[in-house]
């Protein structure tokens, strides 16, 4: 960023500005530095992707010295800014965004906020500036749905990304997800056998939970129960030293079946304390994860989502930085992969079967 500096500032000492125009003058030259950065230092990109930020750097720093000068930055401003923008759009729904990206372009929203915004001494149109702040509105949410997109798009790229365990050693978790570090390897035949054992005995250990009333008898909240993964939470289960016990999982998972009777699919077992590591019986066959920036309800307690790529949760929720490891298990016969995910249309053809069967 030195001689991108070094060259706006060539003229002898700094030139005479309000605030509002430094900011942008800053906006526009880190802007360019960063794209500069990218097209001489990455080469992870193609030759012609890092002509593009090179080409982009170069016409931000022109702007930027435009603006030094005391002129507006005009419409070639508005021109490189909005294209900045929107070819980040396609960038990140194609490959997989990151956050310094993302933060460059709210950054540049910015910039162009500053641009368009009338003259002090100029009488705006009200149509105009409607024009001019829905446009604005538009930028921001496409930047944060591309990167939303982008995200779970890559995530979902993986090999068994859907009902496969391959994703936890993979470099592209789904958002808001941290899993648990291993190599990418086979299990043992001892792993296998643990995992195998393991699935056993919380089958047979859960099976009187099958009727919702007994589990709300020994501490479960099932009130509500609906959908096809209700989480049974049981609070005195979380800090009861009982680690990883097939009779005593934190969660129970009900599913609602087309008939309108709840089945009993799964558990949910979680480390007591943040930062603690589940273990991990079954080596890859048994990966555990955490979440990261998830948004929690207080009325009722529960996990309302994620925190959007604008850095916010929806109104009513705060944020949880990290929760502590956790990990599924699924009882119910037939199950692609009896820890980990569970693909939804798996879960509705296994209850749609349980209509049927006599």
């Amino acid at each position: 960023a030195l001689p991108i500096v070094l060259w706006l500032l060539r003229r002898r000492g700094a030139p005479i500005l309000a605030p509002i125009e430094w900011l942008l003058v800053g906006l526009l030259a880190g802007s360019a530095a960063i794209h500069a950065g990218l097209a001489i230092g990455n080469g992870d990109h193609g030759p012609g992707l890092r002509l593009l930020f090179l080409v982009d750097a170069i016409l931000l720093g022109l702007i930027a010295r435009r603006v030094l000068r005391g002129s507006r930055a005009g419409r070639l401003g508005v021109a490189v800014l909005v294209g900045s923008i929107v070819a980040y759009w396609l960038s990140a729904v194609g490959g997989e965004p990151d956050q310094v990206g993302l933060a460059t372009k709210l950054g540049e929203i910015l910039a162009l906020v500053i641009v368009v915004r009338p003259a002090p001494s100029s009488r705006p149109r009200v149509t105009r500036s409607v024009a001019r702040g829905l446009a604005i509105v538009l930028l921001t949410v496409g930047t944060a749905t591309s990167s939303w997109v982008g995200a779970f798009r890559a995530a979902a790229a993986q090999p068994g990304a859907v009902a496969g365990h391959s994703v936890h050693s993979g470099s592209v978790p789904p958002p808001g997800t941290i899993f648990a570090a291993i190599g990418a390897r086979d299990a043992t035949p001892a792993e296998q056998a643990a995992t195998t054992d393991f699935l056993l005995a919380t089958r047979t250990a859960l099976a009187r939970y099958a009727d919702p009333a007994v589990a709300a008898a020994d501490g479960y909240h099932v009130d509500g129960l609906h959908g096809i993964d209700f989480h049974a939470s049981n609070p005195a289960n979380e800090n009861d030293g009982r680690i990883f016990d097939p009779a005593h999982p934190v969660t129970l998972v009900y599913a609602v079946a087309p008939n309108g009777r709840p089945v009993l699919i799964g558990a949910l077992f979680q480390m007591p304390r943040i930062g603690q590591p589940g273990p991990m019986i079954g080596g890859p066959l048994t990966v555990w994860h955490a979440h990261q920036h998830v948004c929690i309800s207080l009325t009722p307690p529960g996990l309302a989502g994620l925190l959007s790529p604008l850095g916010t949760c929806p109104v009513g929720t705060i944020e949880m930085p990290l929760t502590a490891e956790m990990i599924h298990i699924w009882i119910v016969p037939g199950a692609p992969e009896p820890f980990g995910d569970l693909d939804e249309a798996w879960k509705r053809a296994y209850l749609q079967a349980t209509v049927t069967r006599p």
